[in-house]
């Protein structure tokens, strides 16, 4: 049996059995809990008057949302019939204005249209209006709407050349509207990982987790699954995802009383609610304060759970909204995973795999498009000749970094043993970008100690600052001897210029400033000690 709450909300195209209320709600208070918020029971209501029941300045700006949500999937499949576990939701920061000017309050409604943050989907921003004493309409942004236990608390932007006083706004009606392009594409995206999650759980690749960035990101949302896919599983998830949508498959909600879980399975799967989603609402709270009794289904601090249900494909608890069908998603598209194109194997390990659904997957290929164009340009050929031409350059790229190798390996082990001709103490001071670095130096050094087994050899790359500085030798005490004077020297100024050290007969070091002659009679007295 379900039940009707009063007052009607205002028509809209969702299904009037969209919201499946199954307690008697005769005695819930009018002012909504989060979970039979207006836009919990009808997510296409753009738009709700109600009165203000508390306002006050806001203390602190609302604490940034970070765009992941935990979900503790069973290992069966997602059917009506077995339902899935889902966990807490804590979603991203919105975008907020560059330079807001005036103050923040906190303002609550009777109902609203505009969702808090849960689920794993960001919260909802907007405008609220209220009438002036002029009976002129003012308008100010709602940045953002949070959960305080069982309430939803709006973030309203107040300029300080407000013709509206909101110390003294409660009791009076305000409308509140929904940002309907942010809040499409939350729902979109939303509705589509319930079903993508549901599609994979069939396969027994249960989401560990799922995140989603604010709108207007474009950024592609992912679940976390035990394993990786190949590209082949991804398409065929994909494939699947979209067939749904094509058959517009209806999406409705179940709202119960927390704690009343009659079964082990929806026991377990209320574990997941966040642990401050309780106590004495702000309804409950009127209520008792006009000494009136409160019997409802709230009067102890329970809260509503909701199950979100895809007919036939999917039932799983979640706080968010959820479009009344999937065929306003339009497409899923899940994202090529990490694994090689042509591979049948799959990584073992947790692994995020991407998609974008609905508005957001249209904005997602569109500059996907874009940028395959651009690049395309770049490599001077067609977008379909694109992957061709980058797999030889990269075949081209790879051969020439290893003749590089080849050619530096050959030429530091010259330059080593031309040093050798100079005797048992010898530099090298290389000017040369190709060969600054301490690999080349060391190669250097390695081919002159080869040469001469008593020898001690300084080998320098000025080519950028800092320089570079080796000092080796098989004879690791006069290695160190010809370090440390050569240490000495260049820090007679500075004492921090110098930075190194070393073992075994290696030892190296970055000689910080510029380096000149001063620097080369440093490396001669070094040599001469």
């Amino acid at each position: 049996m379900t039940y009707d709450l009063a007052p009607a909300l205002p028509a809209t195209q969702t299904p009037k059995d969209y919201a499946r209320i199954h307690f008697d709600p005769a005695q819930v208070p009018e002012t909504r809990i989060v979970g039979l918020l207006a836009c919990q029971r009808d997510p296409l209501l753009r738009s709700l008057t109600r009165k203000i029941v508390r306002s006050e300045q806001a203390k602190t700006a609302p604490v940034a949302q970070k765009g992941r949500a935990k979900k503790k999937i069973k290992s069966g499949s997602a059917t009506p019939a077995t339902p899935a576990e889902s966990g807490t939701a804590t979603p991203t920061t919105p975008a907020e204005p560059a330079e807001p000017e005036g103050k923040l309050w906190e303002v609550m409604l009777e109902d609203t249209v505009l969702f808090p943050e849960g689920g794993g989907q960001p919260w909802d921003t907007g405008r609220l209006s209220l009438v002036d004493a002029n009976g002129s309409s003012q308008s100010f942004a709602v940045e953002g709407v949070v959960r305080r236990g069982l309430d939803a608390v709006h973030i309203v932007r107040v300029p300080s050349s407000a013709a509206i006083d909101f110390g003294t706004v409660v009791g009076q009606e305000a409308t509140a509207e929904v940002d309907w392009e942010r809040r499409l594409d939350h729902m979109a995206t939303h509705t589509g990982q319930h079903l993508l999650s549901a599609v994979l759980d069939k396969r027994g690749l249960n989401t560990l987790s799922w995140g989603m960035p604010a709108y207007p990101s474009t950024e592609a949302p992912y679940v976390e699954l035990p394993r990786g896919l190949t590209w082949q599983e991804a398409q065929e998830v994909e494939d699947e995802c979209n067939r749904y949508i094509g058959e517009d498959v209806k999406v409705w909600i179940d709202f119960s009383v927390q704690g009343s879980a009659t079964t082990e399975e929806e026991e377990r799967e209320n574990r997941g609610v966040p642990k401050d989603y309780s106590g004495v609402s702000s309804g409950e709270l009127e209520l008792r304060e006009g000494g009136r009794a409160t019997t409802g289904p709230f009067a102890n601090g329970q809260g509503v759970i909701r199950h979100c249900n895809i007919t036939a494909i999917d039932r799983n608890a979640c706080c968010g909204t959820q479009l009344p069908s999937l065929s306003p998603i339009s497409f899923i598209h899940v994202l090529p995973p990490s694994t090689p194109w042509d591979s049948a194997k799959t990584t073992s390990t947790p692994t995020r795999l991407f998609f974008v659904a609905g508005p957001r997957a249209a904005r997602h290929l569109r500059e996907a498009s874009r940028a395959l164009s651009r690049s395309a340009q770049v490599m001077g050929v067609g977008r379909t000749d694109l992957t061709e031409r980058l797999q030889r350059t990269e075949k081209v790229r790879f051969e020439t970094a290893e003749r590089e190798k080849a050619l530096k390996i050959e030429l530091t082990r010259l330059l080593g043993q031309r040093a050798a001709e100079q005797g048992d103490r010898a530099k090298v001071v290389r000017s040369a970008p190709a060969t600054h670095d301490y690999d080349a130096l060391s190669g250097v050094a390695g081919a002159y100690c080869d040469a001469r087994p008593q020898g001690v050899v300084v080998a320098v790359s000025c080519a950028e600052k800092p320089a570079l500085v080796v000092v080796q030798s098989k004879n690791e005490g006069e290695a160190k001897k010809v370090f440390d004077a050569l240490k000495g020297e260049l820090t007679k100024e500075d004492k921090s210029r110098v930075k190194g050290g070393g073992a075994r007969g290696r030892f190296m070091a970055k000689v910080e400033g510029k380096w000149g002659p001063g620097e080369e009679e440093a490396v001669e007295k070094a040599l001469a000690q």
